[in-house]
């Protein structure tokens, strides 16, 4: 007998057209792969989706993928991760779920401070299935916390927990800290914990916990998927054989794009020297058909960050047909233009004194950006990319609305640009 186990696919995060197409494709692959393998049951531990409600383009994609599985009679069994649930509305998934392309595994109402998980038993095999679903913030360890362990670990059969977060006992280099929580918090004596939300592929065992296991993301989550995919991580699922144990787990690749990364630490260097770097890195580097992953970071001895036009740099490696341009500089700055700190009164004047001292280290040929003018005019600016999500409202409609707004703020013809 075998099942599939894949987790934070994020299907919906690339807003790129190109390294949308990628996404989409990575996902056909991955549900051919599965198909191919002639599984029993598919499990998908959370952020399947990016965000609760995705685009149609996604819900389109996801529906006619799952309807692929749903015609050979095989379950897929899901859980919510961080990204795909909502506390205040219905998720994409909950529309999957009704639909009967897959079973939701749900909380039981708890009982005198206790939560009561049901397992769900797979028809085929006789598995049985359990779990939580991860939350935003931590929110879940409320559930470990008041989960009733007895029933789940007395139970007899092949087990599978299925839960979305982190475990302190399998951090490795390049994780995020949040999130995580000891191994303790999950129920004892399961033969399968089928995990999400770490974006690598790991296979662990403890005393008492065998085969806790994330499969990774499919393609990328974050920047730092990308980097991490550049540097050779291994992206795909996992396929798992058994019969009344654990018999055997596979990680099956799906590949996916090539890869540039071009790393520059910019610490006590000039910025014409940054500058001559990175474009002497391109230079030497092919860059067709690949993702270009530009990271810069340190402190500039001299010059300023501005000094490198890294618009003209993106445009250039477009030219030379590279399939995207990702630049990451965080964590690159200059000496000769520093954020001075200052007090007030209240949350409103504070803003006001952080603009005046520091507005006017800029050398800026627009004088309505400078003075009184431009103060005003970076207080609107911070109010309105402050400004939340209005219910039911996509990301690329918000991200459009705000950059409507804000492009108002700052008096910018688009015509002429």
């Amino acid at each position: 007998m075998k099942f599939a186990h894949l987790a934070d696919t994020h299907l919906g995060r690339q807003k790129d057209e190109k390294l949308r197409s990628i996404e989409k494709k990575v996902f056909q692959n991955t549900i051919d792969e599965i198909l191919k393998n002639q599984v029993d049951f598919v499990l998908i531990a959370g952020d399947f989706f990016d965000i609760n409600i995705p685009n149609m383009e996604t819900q389109k994609l996801a529906f006619e993928q799952f309807k692929k599985i749903k015609d050979r009679d095989i379950p897929i069994y899901v859980i919510y991760g961080s990204h795909d649930s909502s506390p205040n509305s219905t998720a994409a998934i909950d529309l999957l779920d009704s639909g009967g392309f897959f079973t939701k595994i749900t909380i039981a109402e708890s009982e005198e401070g206790k939560i009561n998980l049901s397992f769900f038993v797979d028809p085929k095999t006789g598995a049985k299935i359990t779990g939580l679903p991860g939350l935003k913030s931590s929110r879940d360890i409320t559930y470990y916390e008041q989960l009733d362990r007895n029933s789940l670990e007395s139970e007899d059969g092949f087990k599978i927990f299925m839960f979305h977060g982190g475990i302190n006992e399998m951090i490795k280099e390049n994780m995020p800290g949040a999130d995580f929580m000891p191994l303790s918090y999950l129920p004892k004596n399961f033969d399968y914990y089928a995990g999400g939300h770490m974006h690598k592929f790991s296979d662990e065992s403890y005393p008492d916990y065998t085969h806790v296991v994330y499969p990774g993301t499919l393609f990328s989550g974050y920047h730092m998927d990308f980097v991490d995919n550049a540097n050779g991580q291994k992206r795909g699922f996992v396929l798992v054989e058994f019969e009344k144990n654990i018999e055997k787990v596979k990680f099956i690749e799906i590949p996916n794009i090539e890869y540039l990364l071009i790393e520059i630490d910019a610490k006590n260097k000039k910025s014409t020297s940054v500058d001559a770097e990175l474009r002497i890195k391109i230079k030497e580097s092919e860059v067709k058909d690949k993702l270009v992953i530009i990271n810069v970071k340190g402190e500039l001895s001299e010059g300023k960050t501005t000094e490198i036009d890294f618009s003209e740099i993106k445009d250039g490696l477009i030219q030379q047909e590279a399939l995207s341009v990702l630049i990451n500089r965080n964590q690159f700055s200059s000496r000769e233009y520093t954020i001075t700190s200052s007090k007030g009164a209240n949350k409103e004047e504070i803003e006001t004194n952080i603009f005046t001292e520091n507005i006017g280290q800029l050398a800026l040929e627009e004088k309505k950006l400078l003075g009184n003018s431009g103060v005003s005019m970076a207080k609107s600016l911070l109010k309105e990319i402050g400004q939340p999500k209005l219910d039911n409202e996509k990301e690329r409609e918000y991200e459009e609305r705000v950059d409507s707004e804000a492009i108002e703020i700052l008096e910018i013809d688009m015509d002429d640009s």
